[in-house]
């Protein structure tokens, strides 16, 4: 017997958000209405669309800034990026976090927090013994701060998410996490995707489409999803992942056809979004947000750091290359290494690794560019009590996590991220236009933990009170707009 379905004040057919919020916010504005002009012209929106501040947050994961600053360098065509840089706000360069990979940037993006207080240090779990066939951190409650989209839902907003990392089981209007099994692409694996989102969510998407969702989502299907919230939804902030042109880059090369072709779909993609608010008479009164995670450094090798370890007696593998023990290990993430010790207090063993590591860094040929001493990853955003020694690699070269074979040896990949935030090529990208901008054109280079409180004071909701200070070219948000408390 099927349980009985879960009903939502958004289920299709309906706009309304949750009704206290509702209720006071349009009170507030006739009664704004009935004062004044400019506030009856304020409080004036499209039929069966709550009033409010409205934000579409986009993230085109792997997109530098020269790639929509100069895309003829590139050899690439994108038209609704380059128009909504040209009509609003863009960074010459936004500074990241260490590590520069998806997971703890795309929350440093929405708590304006470095990794070391937000709790997501890397892309997958620290998992010494392999255990957890390479699980990431998927689910919303690893977080250890409120983050831009629970912030908005707990203030009375209405809130869709689709396909942004750290998700799953976060309490939001409209829902598509992130999360795959590890190793599998298999099309029944949309089933745990299915599960995991809103109720009937990509079972509207499917009926309308005609088809099922395809699995992995396609950045086209994640878009369809998005739309269909929009449209049917209306959501004040609706937060969207697209994932392909990082993954062509990864395993394609910097530049290659594959690679911008993604880029290209990707800007068409926002151009389907853009209509549709267009289409819905939203477009005037929604700030458009596009953001990225990290550049890319073409790769040729991989660093295994933990083989170093092993020699040294740090670490015990079995006949099969597996890690049985250890007292200390790095945890790869790509373009960084991040040291873990089983005795965070062992200093004796963080001594040892210090010397081996500095000793194989003075080698111009070793890969490696930097060995980062706790303050150093602290300073990058880092958590130097849980790694009080990284290491950054030189371009070329990624670091992988085994503890058998030789040092360096060719990789998979064509090029990568991850590496320390000081690199120019790890700089991420920021566009934005619409409504309460306060400047336009070039905003220089922008502290990535200022994106997630500048857009958190639009929408006139708070992130934690360590979160770093919003940024002055977008205005705060008009009391009249603000949710009720």
């Amino acid at each position: 017997m099927s349980p009985p379905a879960r009903r939502s004040p958004l289920d299709l057919g309906t706009q309304a958000p949750r009704e206290p919020f509702r209720l006071r916010l349009t009170l507030a504005l006739a009664l704004l209405a009935a004062a004044t002009p400019e506030a009856a012209s304020r409080a004036e929106t499209p039929p069966g669309v709550a009033p409010g501040p409205r934000m579409l947050l986009v993230s085109i994961d792997g997109l530098a800034p020269a790639d929509h600053l100069d895309p003829a360098a590139l050899g690439v065509e994108l038209a609704n990026l380059v128009a909504l840089a040209r009509r609003g706000a863009y960074a010459s360069g936004v500074s990241g976090v260490l590590p520069t990979v998806t997971y703890p940037v795309h929350t440093t993006l929405v708590t304006g927090l470095p990794p070391r207080l937000h709790g997501i240090l890397g892309n997958r779990i620290f998992d010494p013994l392999g255990r957890s066939n390479e699980a990431w951190h998927w689910y919303a409650r690893e977080l250890r701060v409120p983050a831009l989209h629970s912030a908005a839902y707990a203030a009375g907003l209405l809130v869709g998410s689709i396909g942004w990392p750290v998700t799953v089981g976060a309490e939001l209007d409209a829902l598509v996490p992130e999360i795959w099994r590890s190793g599998s692409d298999h099309p029944a694996d949309l089933e745990l995707l299915r599960a995991l989102s809103s109720h009937g969510l990509l079972d509207e998407v499917e009926q309308r489409l005609g088809r099922p969702i395809s699995y992995p989502p396609s950045d086209a299907d994640r878009t369809e999803v998005a739309l269909h919230v929009l449209r049917t939804r209306k959501p004040h902030l609706l937060l969207l992942h697209l994932a392909d042109y990082d993954r062509f880059q990864h395993r394609e090369g910097i530049g290659s056809e594959a690679s911008r072709a993604a880029l290209e779909s990707s800007d068409r993609e926002l151009g389907r979004l853009l209509d549709a608010l267009v289409e819905l008479g939203l477009d005037h009164e929604t700030l458009l947000v596009v953001v990225s995670d990290h550049g890319f450094l073409p790769v040729e090798r991989e660093l295994r750091p933990n083989t170093l370890l092993r020699e040294a007696g740090l670490v015990e593998t079995d006949a099969r290359g597996r890690v049985t023990r250890w007292k200390a290990l790095f945890e790869a993430q790509a373009g960084t290494a991040l040291l873990r010790l089983a005795d965070p207090a062992d200093r004796e063993t963080l001594e040892r690794v210090r010397v081996l590591l500095e000793a194989r860094a003075a080698d111009p040929d070793s890969g490696l560019r930097a060995v980062l001493s706790a303050p150093e990853v602290g300073a990058l955003g880092g958590d130097p009590e849980a790694t009080p020694l990284a290491l950054d690699a030189r371009a070329g070269f990624t670091f992988a996590n085994a503890a058998r074979g030789d040092w360096s040896a060719p990789t998979s990949d064509r090029a990568t991220h991850g590496h320390a935030p000081v690199r120019p090529e790890m700089e991420a990208a920021l566009i934005v236009a619409g409504p309460g901008l306060a400047q336009t054109g070039n905003l220089g280079t922008v502290p990535m933990t200022r994106i997630g409180p500048t857009l958190a004071r639009y929408l006139g909701v708070e992130l934690d009170p360590r979160a770093a200070a919003p940024m002055d070219w977008l205005l705060p948000v008009s009391p009249e707009r603000a949710p009720a408390p």
